[in-house]
């Protein structure tokens, strides 16, 4: 088993950005569990015919890896999951929509302004993770607490033991995220 962090866009290194770092170092020499962090291709973008295949080919992400994805990494760990079997998904701070903003639509992550094509496939996703736990904060400063609604309500998560609501993390930016470790460790 190992655990592969998929960071937010715009991080050019990724082992110094927001709690990536502290969270591989504390899996990997506090709990004993392989935990992969890379630079990722199209940083700014995050461009999800660049991730989606990086994820799969290079970072070899498979049925026994559980994704921890932040903000795009979270879209992406989604996306990932409509087309391959994980052993489990964790999304901090996950967004439905674009949210009207040009640079994220260019992304491809999110369904379309009339919401008709690009649409989530929340059953295939269901069906290749069938471990999931959502983080949110209803102080983020992007991502509308109703954004990452539609995700948990797509994804029918609806116990605290799959969907954890914080009122003063943010965006998630800071370590520590002993939660999203306590998470990981209820995957295995």
């Amino acid at each position: 088993m190992k655990v592969i962090i998929l960071p937010g866009n715009g991080c050019s290194s990724v082992m110094t950005s927001n709690w990536y770092g502290w969270l591989h170092n504390h899996l990997i020499n506090e709990c004993g569990i392989e935990c992969i962090v890379r630079d990722m291709p199209d940083p700014l973008h995050a461009r999800r015919s660049v991730w989606i295949p990086f994820i799969r080919d290079t970072l070899a992400a498979d049925e026994n890896s559980i994704l921890v994805g932040h903000s795009s990494g979270a879209q992406a760990a989604l996306r990932y999951t409509e087309l391959y079997p994980v052993r489990g998904a964790i999304l901090v701070s996950a967004t439905y929509s674009d949210l009207n903003d040009p640079h994220e639509r260019q992304s491809g992550y999110y369904p379309s302004g009339d919401n008709t094509n690009n649409l989530y496939d929340f059953a295939s996703m269901r069906r290749n993770c069938l471990r999931w736990h959502q983080f949110h904060s209803t102080d983020d400063c992007f991502i509308p607490v109703e954004e990452a609604e539609q995700i948990r309500q797509g994804l029918g998560l609806m116990s605290p033991t799959q969907y954890t609501l914080f009122h003063d993390r943010s965006h998630f930016f800071d370590p520590p995220v002993h939660e999203i470790v306590d998470a990981i460790k209820s995957f295995i």
